[in-house]
């Protein structure tokens, strides 16, 4: 196992003891109440413990409501590599039958599964970093994690804030690629899903290796995440360690094409690449591209290229860490030039191949400019931020009551460090406007000569009126057809409203609802339509 740095580990003891007593009595967030019969919960193997929700209709929830979204078995352990030696920890939840089987449950608004994980966020003294990068990724069109804010008890003891969120998985709700059969060893059926991921090497993990080195000289190791290593089949393996082997060689070519002639674009969806390489720079993600990092899969028919993603790990983000220069706003992160950067040899060279194609470059630019004229303008993003600093202000007090940290430095943050909540906002929106000034000069490529956005389909949105209202809105959609259905979400998760379209123009009336920015969601067969609606 890798040993943490002398200076790492002292701040890990540090925040073990600079806890305190805390009650929660009533909470604006749903409320979280784990029993484990006094057990402490271990890293591995999952406890059989009993979990209950209260998020009643109220504004407020009380400690002594009763349960509402679930209340039943779970098996629970905690996760996380370095976080594993804070006391406030992050945990995986699988909810169960009575009997101990899988139970699929929708939390919170949230589509039903049986895992989910308990973020504690316990670097990040904002609060906000990963679930705004969740959110960033699923305004660029793609699957990100959801999540929901809540306050979390153990047997009657109050553990701070955290989000419940969906664990990576393959679901048709969550990673929806094909379900990949032990019977699917030919033809179509084999080409398609699977996830793939790049993380630790330790523990002795089971992949294949690559052709072509990482940026350490070594060659690359790619790991099974779907199906699982005990689960996938010769055959599939064979399958996917040629398709990597056939986009490297074409990606590793002068000429971007193999010796099949196939240009590296055939094997990877640029744009899902190009929004990934834009979350980890803007982010300046110092685990990024080379932990936590996967890509996945679909079947000939349904798109049959790698994506990038899905995106995890965000903690140490927007300037939270000094670690591989993570608190600079100037810089490329995926060069891993800074003099502190390791892991080399779990970072694929693709992101260094890419950015030196100007094909590629220009379709960046136009998903950058896209991506900044919406939900990367810096208003949105500090509307974003100011909705979720509100939502969170008393139980962050009691969080930070909770783990005495504020001002403290229990990780690798960079001087001088915030001594309050409000400062460490005020931080976290500067650097974010500086990082987005020097992406903005830096970012290469001509948007005027993107021909890969000419050929992509870019999904479409609709238009609305009044938007910032403070009553009633009137939507139109450039299509309609039967079936479409239509979700109003607020920015922590919450699901407002939900129904059926009857034609390509009606109206919601948001005087109902607090100020804030609201995302609309509209369902059909074509896929998914997503907009912004701000009510005044």
């Amino acid at each position: 196992m890798k040993m943490l740095p002398f200076s790492i580990i002292c701040c890990l003891l540090f925040i073990c003891f600079y806890s305190s007593a805390q009650t929660l009595t009533t909470s604006n967030l749903p409320i979280i109440k784990i029993y484990t019969d006094g057990d402490e919960i271990p890293d591995d193997p999952k406890i059989t413990a009993t979990m209950g929700i209260i998020n009643g209709e109220s504004v407020f929830n009380n400690v002594n409501d009763p349960f509402t979204d679930y209340d039943g078995p779970i098996g629970i352990e905690t996760r996380g590599n370095s976080t594993q030696g804070f006391d406030k920890k992050t945990y995986s939840i699988e909810l169960r039958t009575p009997t101990g089987a899988d139970s699929s449950v929708a939390l919170l608004g949230m589509p039903k599964e049986e895992d989910w994980i308990l973020h504690a966020m316990v670097i990040d003294k904002s609060l906000l970093r990963i679930p705004m990068s969740f959110y960033f990724m699923q305004e660029m069109g793609h699957y990100a994690a959801r999540w929901r804010y809540v306050e979390l008890m153990i047997n009657d003891e109050y553990r701070g804030v955290y989000i419940l969120t969906e664990r990576i998985k393959r679901d048709k709700n969550r990673v929806d690629i094909a379900k990949l059969k032990t019977t699917d060893i030919s033809g179509p059926e084999r080409t398609g899903g699977y996830i793939l991921r790049i993380d630790w090497l330790e523990d002795d993990p089971q992949g294949f290796e690559s052709n072509y080195n990482s940026l350490a000289g070594d060659p690359m190791f790619y790991q099974w995440y779907y199906p699982k290593a005990d689960k996938i089949q010769p055959e599939q393996a064979a399958y996917i360690e040629n398709f990597m082997d056939e986009f490297e060689e074409a990606l590793w070519s002068p000429t971007y094409h193999n010796s099949l002639g196939k240009h590296y674009s055939q094997y990877i969806d640029l744009t899902s690449f190009a929004d990934f390489i834009i979350i980890n720079e803007l982010s300046r993600n110092s685990d990024g591209y080379k932990l936590s990092s996967y890509i996945h899969k679909e079947k000939v028919g349904a798109g049959n290229k790698f994506k990038a993603g899905p995106m995890w790990d965000f903690d140490q983000t927007y300037g939270l860490s000094t670690v591989c220069g993570g608190h600079e706003t100037e810089g490329w992160n995926y060069t891993q030039e800074h003099p502190d950067c390791e892991d080399y040899n779990t970072l694929p060279q693709w992101y260094n191949k890419l950015m030196a194609d100007p094909l590629f470059q220009n379709h960046l630019k136009c998903r950058w400019e896209l991506h900044r004229a919406n939900h990367l303008h810096k208003d949105s993003i500090y509307d974003w931020i100011d909705v979720n600093a509100n939502l969170l202000d008393t139980p962050k007090d009691r969080n930070f009551t909770k783990w005495d940290v504020l001002g403290e430095a229990i990780w690798s943050e960079p001087e001088p460090i915030p001594t309050t909540y409000a400062a460490e906002i005020s931080y976290l929106k500067n650097w974010i406007s500086d990082r987005i000034d020097w992406l903005d000069a830096n970012i290469p490529g001509d948007c005027s000569a993107d021909v890969v956005g000419q050929t992509e389909e870019t999904p479409s949105t609709f238009n609305s009126f009044p938007n910032p209202t403070s009553s009633s809105i009137h939507i139109t959609l450039s299509y309609f057809l039967e079936g479409m259905t239509y979700r109003l979400v607020g920015l922590n998760g919450q699901l407002m409203e939900s129904g059926t379209i009857l034609s390509s123009d009606f109206d919601l009336d948001m005087s109902q609802y607090a100020r804030g920015v609201y995302l609309l969601e509209v369902q059909s067969s074509l896929g998914l339509i997503r907009g912004k609606i701000i009510r005044s």
